[in-house]
């Protein structure tokens, strides 16, 4: 209200008037302390309902996981047993044609060298089930760090050690995680592989001595003739020109996953080492350094 003239009116108005400005001044502020609580709030419940999204595809992941851990594969644990009880007694007879024939210098070392290569699968299927387990735990510790930082950390704190967190968490420490998780996928195909290459192998030794050790035995009794021993002979090394392609086949097979196996080892060492995280690697001052290392969101600038 002013007078006649125009100028601002006195005394009592004038109180009136500085009175009427404060107010307003502090019901402005009012209103940006609630825009600004809302917009938190708002920015909070955006994060929250984002990780509740995620968590919805991973949970869909490790469920995927999960059912393809309960798909894997067993042996039977008596496979291996009814296997060998199979093998031995016809590699003895084997031997013995072999030994008829002629051929023991050479034959006798070349099937005990068989022998040894073969192996129990179900460890090695074991091993694998063991990683896949790892991968899935693995899994739920990258989204545990991820839904802590930003569910717990980043509504309430800014500054720059929450900015230093953060890009270390995005950039750095998720990727880590994410090879962490091929390496592991990557051993427990290799596992995989080695187990049903050592099935292929027993299988197929079992099938080729079972094969030849009748046909062996049945020309020993001839074997005093000359038609006899040639064709005991003749059979002897047939069996053995297959039983060592067998064999090399399978030391190539066992040679290549094991370099692999070693290079994943190696790979899994170096990021041993970068997990190891400290002060110089995140590069934080100490704690009182810098005022606006940790500073709460809902601090008035």
């Amino acid at each position: 209200m002013s007078n006649s003239s125009g100028s601002p009116p006195h005394g009592r108005n004038t109180h009136l008037y500085k009175q009427a400005g404060r107010l307003q001044a502090a019901a402005e502020k009012t209103r940006a302390a609630e825009l600004a609580e809302k917009a938190r709030l708002a920015e909070k419940a955006r994060i929250t309902q984002q990780a509740q999204w995620s968590m919805v595809d991973r949970k869909a992941e490790w469920d995927t996981a999960g059912r393809a851990k309960a798909a894997q594969v067993r042996m039977d644990s008596k496979f291996f047993d009814r296997m060998w009880n199979q093998l031995k007694p016809g590699s003895q007879k084997i031997v013995k044609a072999i030994t008829i024939g002629g051929l023991a210098v050479v034959g006798i070392p070349l099937v005990i060298t068989a022998l040894m290569h073969v192996g129990d699968p179900s460890k090695y299927f074991d091993d694998r089930s063991t990683w896949n387990e790892m991968l899935e735990d693995l899994k739920i510790s990258a989204w545990d760090v991820w839904i802590t930082y930003f569910s717990e950390v980043a509504p309430y704190w800014m500054g720059h050690a929450s900015e230093t967190v953060q890009r270390y968490l995005r950039f750095e420490l998720i990727g880590m995680f994410d090879e962490l998780g091929r390496i592991a996928t990557e051993i427990s195909g290799t596992l995989t592989t080695l187990a049903w290459d050592i099935v292929d192998y027993n299988t197929s030794l079992v099938d080729l001595v079972t094969s030849y050790g009748p046909i062996l035995l049945a020309l020993v009794p001839f074997s005093g003739t000359l038609v006899g021993k040639t064709l005991l002979v003749a059979a002897g090394f047939g069996f053995l020109k297959l039983l060592w392609g067998l064999v090399k086949e399978f030391i190539g097979k066992i040679k290549s996953l094991d370099l692999k196996l070693e290079t994943l080892g190696h790979k899994m060492f170096e990021l041993r080492g970068l997990f190891n995280v400290g002060d110089n690697k995140l590069h934080l001052k100490p704690v009182g350094y810098d005022p606006n290392l940790w500073v709460p969101v809902t601090k008035e600038n």
